[in-house]
């Protein structure tokens, strides 16, 4: 009997060598000389170990289920295949892989040490080396329409915004600047998948955008868009118009009209929550910046010296609580506007980080399982980095 502490391998209190959490172990005692440099458990007959990871996390080597051993490309992650067991080059255990290209994850943030994933979140793969029998493995499992020259974030959007190679460089920079957000949270494909996608066309009732009620496709008008690029690369994600006083407007037309898709995955709770804190915010703002004499508009307009006091992050978003969310996520999708929307709605700001976070509290229920999985993927990959909230 061996005690594992902190990696440590004791015999009789005195150490003999360390236990990697991919199940590599190095003997450093001159007694044992027969293992020399890393061998996995398996070689060390009879050798089990069942105990804890240094997240917590149940741990148990060998794993369940024997697999191959080569080099595995998980989303450009490169990664080694150690009897099914996959780990990156310092030795973090990051899940499992069969023969067959099933992989099982250990998701630390959710605290699941088997998540499997599907063909709904499992990102490229491609390995090669000995299956578990020793004969020759391959796998190569790529996501559909995938352009290998691309990462996640820049697959989803092209797949998300219909004619994305007809747009012009600026055109496509502004689209991936301001939907990469939702890109790496996961969030964007579930709405792509559940909802629809978004298209330039012709909105003939002179709004920038609208998002279809049943259809949850988003067509962008044509021109209000071209002028929407514009206006972002001159003034970033807001602009401030008098009317005769002031108004905050946001030049983030894509992920507004995500914004109405996004809603549509969310529970009734959630959305009943949104509702609450638009009603709230609006009462505040009628006493606060009432509207000037003669004028009739849904929008919030401010002295400008009570411009940092807003109730609204934009003035358009008091029209509705629809617009409300739409607008919040619209800030919430670049640095910037998710720095102005916690100095002007922390309530709302609040919400979004929840949602990024911790879907599963958010989302309706045929949805939490798809996102936990894809986040867990995604980090996995990546993509989804812990600090994407200050990014």
């Amino acid at each position: 009997m061996l005690v594992v502490d902190y990696g440590k391998i004791y015999h009789d209190g005195a150490p003999i060598g360390f236990l990697f959490e991919d199940g590599l172990i190095k003997f450093d005692s001159p007694a044992i000389e027969s293992f020399e440099g890393l061998q996995p458990i398996e070689s060390v007959k009879g050798a089990k170990f069942r105990g804890i990871d240094e997240s917590g996390l149940p741990l148990e080597l060998p794993g369940e289920t024997p697999g191959p051993n080569g080099t595995l490309v998980f989303n450009h992650v490169h990664l080694a295949a150690i009897n099914g067991r996959l780990a990156t080059a310092d030795h973090k255990l990051v899940g499992e892989i069969d023969d067959a290209g099933n992989i099982y994850l250990r998701d630390r943030e959710k605290k699941e040490p088997r998540r499997k994933l599907d063909e709904n979140s499992q990102l490229s793969t491609i390995g090669h080396g000995l299956d578990s029998k020793g004969q020759k493995w391959q796998v190569e499992i790529i996501r559909p329409l995938y352009r290998k020259d691309k990462t996640y974030f820049e697959n989803e959007v092209i797949r998300y915004f219909e004619d994305f190679d007809k747009l012009s460089a600026p055109q496509k920079k502004y689209v991936l600047e301001t939907m990469k957000f939702w890109a790496v949270s996961g969030l964007l494909q579930i709405v792509r998948k559940s909802e629809g996608t978004a298209a330039l066309g012709n909105v003939k009732h002179g709004t920038a955008g609208v998002t279809g009620v049943r259809t949850g496709f988003v067509t962008l008008d044509r021109e209000e868009f071209e002028k929407e690029v514009k206006l972002y690369k001159q003034y970033g994600c807001f602009w401030v118009v008098a009317r005769p006083q002031l108004e905050v407007r946001l030049n983030l037309v894509v992920s507004h009209e995500y914004g109405h898709q996004l809603e549509f995955v969310l529970s009734q709770a959630a959305q009943e929550r949104i509702q609450a804190l638009f009603e709230k915010r609006l009462r505040a703002c009628v006493k606060l910046h009432p509207l000037p004499k003669g004028v009739s508009t849904d929008s919030e307009l401010v002295v400008p010296e009570g411009i940092d006091k807003r109730c609204f992050v934009s003035g358009y978003a008091k029209s509705s609580y629809h617009e409300y969310f739409a607008e919040a996520v619209a800030s919430f999708s670049v640095i910037s506007g998710r720095q102005e929307l916690l100095k002007i709605d922390p309530e709302m700001h609040a919400m979004l980080c929840e949602l990024i976070t911790t879907p599963e509290t958010l989302v309706r229920p045929v949805f939490v399982e798809m996102a936990l999985a894809l986040q867990a993927s995604l980090r996995a990959g990546g993509e989804l980095e812990a600090d994407l909230l200050h990014k």
